[in-house]
């Protein structure tokens, strides 16, 4: 506690100015920002511009990011390939509500990436993109329920709002997880479509298939589960989701919205060498810009012919798809994986070093340009393992100690994970574990004491 205290006024002192306008836009706004999880106490940054690998905020500092716009930024903030291929197609046009060209280019990209994917379709976000893969899902299978992983997130819309954070209290037995609603407005009707089975327990999950036989026509799951920091799927799980799906008839998918072309360039499905049916994609996909895209086996996107809705007046833009294709193409090369990923190496082993030289215990989970440090020392192989044992409120103090020290080493909460971008370098990795190296001492005492 008298470490928080120190730290949260170091905080208070550095950001007046964002305190005010939180204060002032929490008049306007609903809880003052513009999507919820952006709020934190005692009150969060007001960003006035960012740029490479910094963000700088209205009262004049810097902090090298490793949030990176919760994972969507790995070309780095304004990186000028995109920046310049965006500014020449504002002068042609940002909104064309009719097909062009960039569609097919745009697809033909994703597709090289993607072994599995023969069609894709355009959204303008994660969640929309994990919502209408959802419908095309069941409406291939031609079943109802949806069947997803406790603990991880996919979006915000209700039929995945559903035993994402729930209290371990109310969670249920760890081979039948409980499904919690985790937001109000969504209908108990819609809820008992919903079946939530446990990460890394293939016994546990056939079981649930069995046990709604004929009802389930949809899985989705998150390769790396990363509402849960990075967690991993251990031996042969996500292979053997593949074949249970098969065996009952399943449309199985990848939420790639985070992994996607970060852990690969063709995303986990490439880094675990599994091929589902569908993969939602968002974030990294769009250099930035508020892109999103279902991609699929033929027979499954066919669905989209013949009755599975999917509409939208944005999707597809001529803007987005424009920063896509140069992500893709000019930002996201060979080279640039090789560098990230050897960065991504760096960093774990910096981060490691100095825990073990202080004394802290824990580790880091990472797959190559993503990472999360976890003060454990127990491996965590589900959510269940999360809530039994991560220290939230040393992590609140790891994480405000280096925002004070001008690093902000991935989103806020201990449960997100780093990105490092491609315009990181090897100086941004030694800085941050110098950082580190100045707050871990008291990060010891605060955990031994």
């Amino acid at each position: 506690m008298q470490l928080w205290e120190s730290v949260e006024a170091e905080y208070r002192e550095r950001t007046p100015t964002s305190r005010k306008l939180y204060r002032e836009a929490g008049d306007h706004v609903p809880v003052g920002v513009a999507s919820s999880y952006r709020a934190w106490d005692p009150h969060p940054l007001f960003i006035d511009k960012a740029q490479g690998v910094y963000l700088h905020d209205v009262d004049g500092n810097s902090y090298m990011d490793f949030d990176m716009n919760n994972g969507a930024g790995m070309s780095g903030h304004a990186h000028p390939a995109v920046t310049e291929a965006v500014t020449e197609q504002l002068q042609r046009g940002t909104l064309f509500t009719h097909p062009h060209k960039l569609l097919t280019e745009a697809a033909t990209e994703l597709k090289k990436r993607w072994d599995l994917v023969d069609k894709v379709r355009f959204t303008n976000s994660g969640t929309e993109s994990t919502m209408h893969a959802i419908r095309i899902a069941r409406a291939y299978s031609g079943k109802d329920k949806l069947l997803k992983i406790e603990g991880s997130y996919h979006g915000c819309h209700d039929y995945v709002l559903m035993s994402k954070s729930a209290p371990g209290r109310l969670s249920g037995h760890p081979k039948r997880p409980a499904r919690v609603v985790e937001s109000e407005g969504v209908p108990e009707k819609v809820a008992e479509t919903v079946e939530i089975a446990p990460w890394n327990d293939l016994d546990a999950v056939e079981q649930i298939m069995h046990d709604n036989i004929n009802e389930i026509g949809a899985l989705i799951v998150e390769p790396i589960v990363m509402n849960v920091a990075m967690t991993q799927p251990h031996g042969d799980f996500l292979q053997g989701l593949r074949e249970l799906c098969d065996e009952y008839g399943i449309t199985y998918i990848f939420d790639e919205v985070k992994t996607g072309v970060k852990v690969a360039p063709g995303g986990a499905a490439e880094y675990y060498d599994v091929e589902p049916d569908l993969v939602a994609m968002a974030k990294s996909i769009g250099g930035n810009f508020p892109v999103g895209a279902i991609g699929g086996k033929e027979e499954v996107m066919e669905r989209i012919d013949d009755g599975a809705a999917h509409y939208g007046t944005y999707n597809g833009n001529p803007l987005v798809l424009q920063a896509l294709v140069t992500q893709l193409k000019d930002v996201l090369t060979e080279d640039a994986y090789e560098h990230v990923d050897a960065l991504g190496e760096r960093m774990v082993r910096g981060y490691e070093d100095v825990m073990e030289d202080e004394g802290i215990v824990g580790h880091v989970e990472h797959v190559n340009s993503q990472g999360s440090i976890l003060f454990t020392d127990k491996r965590i192989e589900n959510y269940r393992d999360w809530i039994d044992n991560i220290d939230y409120g040393l992590h609140e103090n790891f994480w405000f100690s280096m925002l004070n020290q001008g690093v902000m080493p991935h989103p806020h909460s201990a449960d997100q994970q780093w990105t490092i971008s491609v315009q990181h370098t090897e100086e941004h990795i030694d800085e941050t574990i110098e950082a580190f190296k100045n707050v871990a001492p008291k990060l010891a005492e605060e955990q031994q004491s």
